[in-house]
């Protein structure tokens, strides 16, 4: 089928493609069908983009690239509503946010990361309460500011 996007186009999108999430995304819940578009160039980002919303669309990332000591514990209740037999039939993934600044200011939202069923293509945002994670954890946190240099000659 063919998807209007507003940041990308028209994009073909096969119906096996589609991830359902019942409740929406936070902020979202009328929204509840999904799909991945990859970032051109860039393996480590990829956007999810809302079907039925032209104008919505989520970066996302892998949050153990960045934070290799991020811990989540899904609760029973997360674990029974995305039909979850087993940890490795999830796919963890954490919303971007781009400030005004540009990438060095990118920031990834641990508290609430996104978790996908990926047998179910069934998912669901999780708020990971009394975690102490928060909605903004700098990405490139130990990124020197470039060397501002000039030369006369």
């Amino acid at each position: 089928m063919q998807v209007k996007t507003a940041r990308f186009g028209v994009l073909e999108v096969d119906r096996e493609r589609l991830l359902t999430f019942p409740q929406g995304m936070v902020g979202f819940p009328h929204l509840q069908r999904y799909f991945f578009v990859p970032v051109p160039e860039n393996n480590l980002f990829v956007w999810l983009q809302a079907l039925d919303d032209p104008e919505i669309a989520f970066l996302m990332v892998d949050p153990f690239i960045f934070f290799p000591d991020y811990d989540v514990h899904l609760s029973e209740a997360d674990c029974e509503f995305l039909q979850l037999g087993h940890p490795d039939e999830a796919t963890l993934l954490t919303v971007v946010t781009i400030p005004p600044e540009g990438v060095r200011g990118m920031t990834a939202n641990l508290l609430a990361p996104v978790v996908i069923n990926v047998r179910k293509a069934l998912g669901r945002q999780v708020i990971l309460d009394g975690s102490g994670y928060r909605t903004k954890h700098l990405l490139f946190r130990n990124v020197p500011e470039p060397a501002r240099r000039c030369a006369c000659s």
